[in-house]
Order: structure tokens, then sequence, then C-alpha cells
């Protein structure tokens, strides 16, 4: 039995440092995708063409760059890459965040990940390889009508509201409080711009957050007027943005942010501490 577990440690030994490459490949992509929607917001909100979109929606605006076939197999590995990193922090722990309450919620938000991410790979492979893929512009109230035809159907997607909203919460204390930092390691110029890196974090993450909150909220009502069609992805939730007073500040705040957040994944690209194994 001994011999088999150190059979398996020398093997993930010897694997560990090609997953810490794949996951920070995946980090960049991330950040390609976060960016491009962020872009395309602000364009928006500038009066310069531009549209609100999804990460999908950035997938297809990206297949029309030159060479955009390439970019959309290369974004597939890297997001491959990032889904695998989550499942491994779901099933694997490799950053101790234990068996209690708070660190199941944690793993599980990391297994709902890693599936979300490894369905857009296998999008922008669909669409790299063939040049078109099934999209849908707000997919979300499609699987909402779903689950409000499920026995306690509303129950569960109000249950689901909370939850987008819990996520939010977290995500604007991560913001203010920049506890990020602590999974950091700067080094070389990021050492010497260290406070510029952490403002640009949290402004995405705060940008992020704000987004999920408003697509919180809108899952709430969802549930309470058994209406699948109210509920709102990213797109939706800056479109609505968009139409409040002040709509054009607002979706520019908000794109700015969303852009900082795509810049903030490449950054953890560089500098994130990344283990793989316990």
């Amino acid at each position: 039995m001994s011999t088999t577990r150190s059979q398996v440690e020398r093997a993930g030994r010897r694997v560990a440092p090609g997953l810490e490459v794949l996951a920070r490949f995946g980090y960049a992509s991330k950040g390609v995708l976060y960016g491009t929607v962020g872009f395309l917001a602000l364009s928006l909100a500038l009066g310069d063409g531009g549209t609100t979109t999804t990460t999908k929606g950035a997938l297809l605006h990206l297949q029309d760059l030159p060479a955009g076939r390439v970019l959309l197999w290369l974004l597939m590995v890297g997001l491959v890459g990032y889904a695998l990193w989550q499942l491994l922090q779901a099933v694997l722990d490799p950053e101790h965040q234990g068996t209690e309450a708070k660190g199941l919620a944690k793993r599980a938000g990391y297994l709902i990940s890693g599936g979300l991410y490894l369905t857009l790979a296998v999008f922008s492979a669909r669409l790299a390889a063939q040049g078109s893929a099934p999209y849908v512009q707000n997919s979300q109230a499609q699987t909402a009508s779903k689950v409000l035809h499920l026995p306690g159907g509303q129950l569960l997607l109000g249950l689901a509201g909370v939850v987008l909203l819990a996520v939010a919460a977290d995500q604007l204390y991560s913001a203010y409080s920049a506890k990020f930092m602590k999974r950091m390691a700067f080094t070389d110029v990021g050492a010497q711009y260290q406070g510029t890196l952490k403002r640009i974090g949290q402004v995405g993450v705060a940008a992020r957050g704000l987004l999920l909150t408003i697509m919180g909220i809108f899952l709430l009502v969802a549930a309470w007027r058994d209406q699948a069609s109210i509920v709102v992805s990213t797109s939706g939730a800056m479109g609505w943005l968009r139409h409040q007073p002040a709509g054009q500040f607002l979706l520019g705040a908000v794109a700015l942010g969303t852009l900082c957040y795509g810049v903030w994944c490449v950054i953890q690209a560089l500098y994130r501490r990344i283990k793989v194994l316990n």
C-alpha cells in the first residue's frame, strides 16, 4: 500500500510542473475573454460601436480577428487548463480549504466553475473546428425555465439567487479588503508596481461582484414571479445598467472594471501561487 502511494506521489510530482503551466495559461485565457467583454462594453459606452456580451459572445468576436481560429484553439487549451485547475482545487484541495462548511462551499464553487469553463472550452473548440457553434444570447433564462418546471422550482431558483448573491458579497468584500493578495507572489517588475496591480485587482473584482449582484437580484425576482425570462446574463446586467439614469457612465465604469478584471486574470497567470499537490 505504501509503495503504491509513493508511486502516485512521484507521478504527481512529475506532472505538477506541467499542470501549473496549464493553470497559468488558463488564467491568461480567462483574462483574454473578460478583457474582450470589457473592451466591447466600454466601446459601446463611449459611442464607438461595441456591444454588451458574454464570454461565449467574446469568443464569437475573437473568431473574426486575423488568425481567429488559431486563437480559439489556443484559448480552448487554456480554458481546459483553467477548468482542470478548478477541478483539482475542488477534489484534491491543494490550498487546504478544508472540510468545514466554508471550505466545502468554496470547493463546490470550484467544481461548478470547472464545469462551466470546460463547457466554454468545448464551445471554443467547436467554433474553431466548424466555424460555428450553438449560441443562445441568454441561455441562463432557458436554464431557469427548466428549473421552474421542476418540483419546487421557484424555491430552487430562489436558492440559486441567494447563492449568487453570497458569491457576489464575497467578491465585493475581497475587492474591499484585497484579501486576494495573499495568494500572490510578486517578483521583479511586479514587485515594483505591486500597489498599482493591487488596485487593478480591486477594481476588477469589484466590477465582477457588482455584475453578480445584479444577476442574483434578477434571479430572485424571476423566482418570486415564476418568470424565467427575467433572468439575465452578464450581457443583460450590463444592458440593464445602460438603461438606468446616467446609464452610459454606469456602463462605462463597469466595462472598465471588467477590462481590469481581465487584466487581473493575466496578472494572476504571472504571479499567483499555484499549488497542484497537497
